[in-house]
């Protein structure tokens, strides 16, 4: 039985993330839904309410397969035309939702409603059927969209970890030929400073495809400025850097694996040292507010090593990067409504840092609120976007849109809505 959320309804759901035990794949789900794993590996996602009946299935076909060959033959179509013969089912198209290559078809049921999907990935093929009561098909198909948007396949996990490694190290090596590169699992030292890839392999996981521009985007935001300043990585002085240092917004989850990746077993370490993490303060709810080196198009963590280098407190770090924030020129707010009758929507045009760190912009009310009215929701779904609405109690809609945006960038933030006041920030 899953414990019980009080802010997690089907209304308004929560989403916590669940990882197959044998590694098949990881996806969100709503907190307050039941969670039950077969013996055979299949996992099933309910709704609490009988009433109200919608599940999601997800499971292996028994079927070994070389993905890139089917792939390469132009075989996929044909071969998932023949599974879903098997089971009775109609025309097929293809769900951009999912980042895999798949195809679905409609239950042929009018009630309970919902699609069945054929999933390929790697060396397997994963089987997906979802089920609700049609007289609620606007209530539930949101949810399967929203988790289905959040499926991860891993079996490539390895393989991947391996190729961004090198594409990583190689990168810096021709910034700095003559710099010692050490890799340790996810982390790679460079003249003892020490960089973890574990944040980039997760993007890259999202997206494989922009593998190449993540890196380069990666690596530039380490080497950034510190190579046109002759700079060592990791020697940057706090005289340097004070004026570039920046609030970013991450989940607890976020930070988290971002120090698992970077820890060092005590008896792996010669000699044994505590590995660096990455600085960070409470916020609100499951965020947290870190810190980076703002290098003109991208941003580097700073890691309790700087800190220790620096001989600063959190509390002195974390007054600088507000003070920087509100230091820039004071961004633009640009709105726009369908018709008169419908809420506005408004977009931040800013001159500096991350768009969505502007949620912790000391005067972002007055500067909303002139554009936007008194009754202001916000959302920042991802680290580049900070997306304002007239509120005008429609949650449901904005919730359904935020979690859109979320599920689908490489540098998601989060999937709350906040409510804008003169007294500050809070949770909607």
């Amino acid at each position: 039985m899953n414990p019980t959320y009080p802010q997690s309804t089907d209304e308004s759901p929560y989403y916590l993330s669940f990882r197959h035990p044998q590694n098949f794949f990881e996806i969100d789900y709503p907190a307050h839904w039941q969670l039950q794993t077969e013996e055979d590996g299949a996992v099933e996602f309910s709704a609490p309410a009988a009433e109200n009946f919608a599940g999601l299935m997800l499971f292996r076909t028994p079927v070994s397969v070389d993905a890139d060959q089917i792939l390469r033959l132009g075989k996929w179509r044909e071969l998932a035309t023949i599974m879903f013969q098997q089971i009775q089912s109609g025309s097929m198209e293809q769900d951009p939702t999912i980042i895999y290559d798949n195809y679905r078809v409609e239950r042929p049921e009018s009630d309970p409603s919902g699609y069945r999907w054929f999933i390929l990935c790697f060396d397997l093929i994963l089987g997906v059927s979802s089920s609700y009561s049609d007289s609620f098909r606007q209530l539930y198909e949101p949810i399967i969209e929203r988790m289905l948007s959040s499926l991860r396949i891993h079996r490539n996990e390895e393989l991947l970890a391996s190729q961004v490694l090198s594409r990583v190290t190689q990168s810096i090596a021709e910034n700095f030929p003559d710099t010692e590169i050490k890799v340790n699992g996810l982390t790679v030292t460079v003249n003892q400073f020490q960089i973890s890839i574990g944040n980039l392999l997760s993007q890259v996981m999202r997206n494989p495809s922009g593998m190449e521009t993540m890196v380069d985007q990666f690596v530039q935001g380490i080497v950034g400025i510190a190579k046109q300043r002759g700079e060592k990585l990791g020697s940057e002085s706090w005289e340097s850097v004070r004026d570039r240092i920046q609030p970013l917004l991450k989940t607890d989850k976020y930070i988290q694996e971002a120090n698992q990746r970077t820890q060092v077993k005590s008896e792996e370490a010669t000699p044994p040292r505590t590995a660096p993490f990455l600085i960070s303060a409470p916020w609100m709810a499951e965020l947290r507010i870190c810190f980076a080196i703002d290098n003109q198009d991208t941003f580097r963590f700073i890691h309790s090593l700087d800190l220790e280098r620096w001989g600063v407190s959190l509390e002195l770090l974390l007054n600088t990067s507000i003070e920087n924030l509100a230091a820039f020129p004071e961004p633009e707010v640009y709105t726009m409504r369908l018709s008169e009758d419908t809420p506005a929507v408004g977009s931040l045009q800013h001159h500096g840092g991350a768009a969505s760190s502007y949620l912790l912009h000391p005067r972002l009310y007055a500067i909303a609120s002139q554009q936007l009215g008194r009754s202001i929701v916000a959302a920042v779904p991802s680290r580049d976007a900070l997306m304002m609405f007239e509120y005008r109690d429609n949650r449901s809609m904005l919730q359904h849109a935020v979690e859109r945006d979320y599920s689908t960038t490489n540098h998601p933030v989060s999937d709350r809505l906040f409510r804008i006041t003169p007294d500050g920030v809070a949770l909607l």
